[in-house]
């Protein structure tokens, strides 16, 4: 699928694919660009691309974003949609508020590192072990930071139980680093893991738990886990659906989890 165009002009009006975007109150129209892009790969249940101009003459660039929110920048050059020339006019100075800017901010925080950790404060011990799990993570010594999380997760399980949010939020990190080793079955575990406390317990987060673990439960190949870890993320959605907790981003995914399944192989 062609990327999507999106232009930013300098009075601070945005359009994706032609079409203007509206922003809500209080909503920048760099945070309004990112969350209909991110809205545009939940229905799709897969990232999605989008050629952004930030203005006239300024910089282009590819943004990739996931259906989680994560973003990206792509290591490509980007060919923007022709325009009518402007007006010669001076070089605009750069705003360091920019959509470039905070788009290149966010995409490169989400690329480099796991999940940041909950914005609760936290005993210095374990936020300088996370903030130690962020830096092998970020340097690519992946399976020393994976190492390091299940260590943590562990610990803090034993000490604080299996649905203490700390130790919640280290068995996400766990399936995310296991997702950018690679190992999307493990992520997928892990982060059903999750979303399954969550929706036991009513929490509030529990639908983007769920929808983070549909996002691994996609790069799943082998049938039969896509069929076991499939109708898990069924059942989790038809609880919230029944609490009245579900938005239509998460219906849209669900469907598309059922499409999936039923596509699967008759003896599977």
């Amino acid at each position: 699928m062609a990327p999507f165009a999106v232009r930013i002009s300098d009075e601070g009006l945005a359009e994706i694919d032609g079409e203007p975007l509206v922003t809500d109150p209080g909503q920048s129209v760099h945070e309004a660009v990112l969350d209909r892009l991110q809205q545009y790969a939940e229905q799709r249940a897969v990232a999605v691309e989008a050629t952004v101009t930030d203005g006239p003459g300024a910089a282009h660039f590819v943004l990739e974003v996931s259906p989680d929110g994560s973003s990206r920048l792509l290591d490509r050059p980007s060919t923007p949609a022709p325009a009518p020339a402007p007006a010669p006019a001076p070089p605009p100075a750069p705003a360091p508020a920019s959509a470039v800017a905070t788009a290149i901010a966010r995409a490169r925080a989400a690329a480099t590192a796991p999940p940041a950790p909950a914005p609760r404060p936290l005993p210095s011990q374990l936020a300088g072990r996370i903030a130690h799990i962020n830096a092998l993570a970020t340097a690519g010594r992946l399976a020393e930071a994976s190492a390091e999380a299940t260590a943590l997760r562990e610990g803090l399980t034993r000490s604080a139980g299996t649905e203490h949010p700390d130790a919640l939020e280290a068995r996400a990190m766990e399936a995310y680093l296991a997702h950018l080793r690679g190992d999307h079955r493990e992520a997928t575990v892990l982060a059903l893991s999750v979303a399954r406390i969550l929706c036991g317990t009513g929490d509030p987060q529990a639908p983007a738990a769920v929808m983070r673990a549909a996002a691994a439960w996609q790069r799943l190949e082998e049938d039969r886990a896509v069929e076991i870890h499939g109708n898990e993320l069924l059942h989790m959605w038809g609880r919230l659906h029944g609490d009245g907790r579900l938005g239509p981003a998460d219906e849209r995914l669900a469907q598309r989890v059922r499409d999936r399944l039923e596509a699967l192989p008759a003896h599977v």
